[in-house]
C-alpha cells in the first residue's frame, strides 16, 4: 500500500480518538470515515453495498432483545422476549434480560418486588433465521411498608 493511501486512514484513526460527538453518538463519524477510505482508495463500491447490506440486517447498535408487555391486571404482566436474528452473542442473556424488565416494573410506586409466575425459552423456526423466544410472567408485590402523610 502506499503511503499516500495511508495517511488519510491514519488521520482517520486518530480523529477518532479525538470524537467531540456526544456519548453513544460515536456513529456520527461514520460517513466522514466512509469518504476518506472512497477518497483513499481503500473502498470499492461492491464492498460498500455489501457492508451495507449486512450493516442493515445485523444493526450492531440495535438491542439484542425486544421486548413485548402485556397487563391483564393491575399487578400481573406477560413478557414476550425474542432475539434479533442476526446477533453476535448473547444467546444467555434471556433471563438477564427478563430479570432487570421485571425489576423495572416493580420500582413503580406502591410495589415493593415481584413475583415469577411463569419462565420458559425456546427457539422459533422461522425463515432465513430461526430465533430464540422467551416467555415470562410475573405478578407485582405490593409494598408493605405504611407511608404516613406530613
Amino acid at each position: 500500500m502506499k503511503p499516500r493511501r495511508l495517511l488519510p486512514a491514519l488521520a482517520l484513526a486518530l480523529l477518532a480518538g479525538c470524537s467531540t460527538a456526544p456519548p453513544g453518538q460515536d456513529w456520527l463519524a461514520l460517513p466522514a470515515g466512509l469518504v476518506l477510505a472512497s477518497d483513499a482508495g481503500l473502498l470499492k463500491l461492491p464492498v460498500a453495498a455489501a457492508a451495507l447490506a449486512f450493516y442493515v440486517v445485523a444493526d450492531p447498535l440495535a438491542p439484542n432483545w425486544v421486548v413485548e408487555e402485556a397487563r391483564p391486571a393491575d399487578d400481573h404482566y406477560i413478557l414476550a422476549m425474542r432475539m434479533k436474528a442476526v446477533h453476535n452473542g448473547g444467546d444467555g442473556e434471556a433471563r438477564q434480560v427478563f430479570t432487570r424488565h421485571a425489576a423495572r416494573l416493580a420500582a413503580q410506586p406502591g410495589f415493593g418486588g415481584y413475583e415469577v409466575l411463569a419462565w420458559q425459552t425456546g427457539i422459533e423456526s422461522a425463515r432465513p433465521f430461526p430465533r430464540r423466544v422467551a416467555y415470562g410472567e410475573i405478578r407485582l408485590v405490593r409494598s408493605t411498608t405504611a407511608r404516613t402523610t406530613p
